[in-house]
């Protein structure tokens, strides 16, 4: 194949993934956007941190775009190549399968590098600001939105708050009165004034309660303990518990050393994805090659097809392996090969493919 046609199918195709990444990545921001915005117009996140989450998260969408993205590119340009006769043409000259492969191989292997950087470094990071964003949020929240008058349900709906006024000083509540719900014994308190203080070299904040009661027991039981304090801070959030730690904003040194099996999977799963660009590019050829006068929507349904089944396998491989129901040393391995395996079996023997000849 002389050097002309490999950058034309070169240029082609990274034209056409640059189009299909664009539209899709503007759709799902579209509809991160507007769910974001519902969140915010509800009171569940300020609005000042809608457009920092959308670009954190944003930024995640690439990870699983970019693979799905050139896979259409490659699709879509080998059907296009086939209503045009090219395919006819560079058959009659010569070209089969493996010119095909070494013309395609420098932006397969960019969009590779691309999605290894993505998987393995920018991604666990956007998310661990993403998470913690959004946290602070809900502090930021929780402390905003106390105001004299009304019931306020916190902490998942365990606290109900309720103060009387406002004090005298901004952020300051009068008479106020907080019911906590805890397993076994309610816990009822009462204060004169209550505060919002933010703990210092942290971003914690507490509800302060000063000069008040705190009562422990249940209703219509007559063992009450009865405590009287000058200063009660209650916490206004929680940090998460080692069962709901987020794996996908864990950092992949820290995955490497982590002997869990979630950690595991984990990292199968961000080694699967680049892995994932190559396997699927070296389908897609066979999958459009040479039918001339085809419409260029003829590969996409068997690539969608292919695409589906591909990931819901990884999927299903990383839940077996946080499981423990396989076994960590085939990870998520076997799902590449079951694939590579199908296609050297569609392809027959390689010995047929064409051998690529000097131009």
């Amino acid at each position: 194949m002389s050097s002309v046609i490999r950058r034309y199918l070169s240029w082609e195709l990274l034209q056409y993934w640059l189009v299909f990444t664009l539209v899709l990545w503007l759709v799902l921001v579209t509809a991160r956007f507007s769910l974001y915005l519902g969140q915010a117009a509800g009171g569940e996140l300020p609005a000042g941190t809608v457009l920092y989450l959308l670009g954190l998260k944003s930024v995640g969408f690439f990870v699983f775009l970019l693979p799905v993205t050139l896979f259409l590119a490659l699709l879509w340009l080998l059907g296009r190549l086939n209503r045009d006769y090219e395919t006819l043409a560079m058959g009659a000259s010569g070209i089969g399968l493996l010119h095909l492969y070494r013309a395609f191989a420098a932006p397969v292997l960019l969009v590779a590098l691309l999605v290894a950087v993505l998987s393995l470094l920018l991604v666990p990071r956007t998310a661990q600001l993403g998470y913690q964003l959004r946290a602070d949020s809900q502090r930021q929240l929780d402390a905003q939105a106390l105001t004299a008058g009304r019931f306020h349900l916190l902490r998942g709906g365990r606290w109900l708050l309720y103060a009387q006024r406002a004090g005298a000083a901004a952020g300051q509540l009068e008479d106020v009165f907080v019911h906590v719900q805890r397993p076994g014994r309610a816990q009822v308190l009462v204060a004169r004034h209550a505060l919002v203080r933010k703990a210092e070299n942290t971003r914690e904040r507490f509800l302060v309660l000063q000069d008040g009661y705190r009562y422990d027991g249940e209703p219509g039981l007559a063992d009450y303990r009865v405590l009287h304090y000058n200063e009660y801070a209650l916490r206004l959030s929680v940090r998460p518990a080692d069962g709901e730690q987020k794996w996908d904003a864990v950092a992949t040194a820290a995955l490497w050393t982590d002997p869990r099996p979630a950690s595991r999977a984990e990292l199968q799963m961000r080694l699967a994805r680049p892995l994932g660009v190559l396997v699927l590019a070296l389908i897609a050829v066979p999958l459009g090659r040479f039918r001339p006068a085809t419409s260029p929507f003829y590969p996409l349904w068997l690539g969608v097809l292919v695409f589906t089944v591909y990931f819901n396998l990884l999927a299903t491989a990383q839940l077996w392996l946080t499981q423990q129901r396989s076994p960590a040393w085939l990870g998520l391995w076997w799902v590449h090969l079951l694939f590579l395996a199908a296609l050297v079996a569609w392809l027959k023997p390689w010995r047929r493919l064409p051998r690529p000849v000097r131009a």
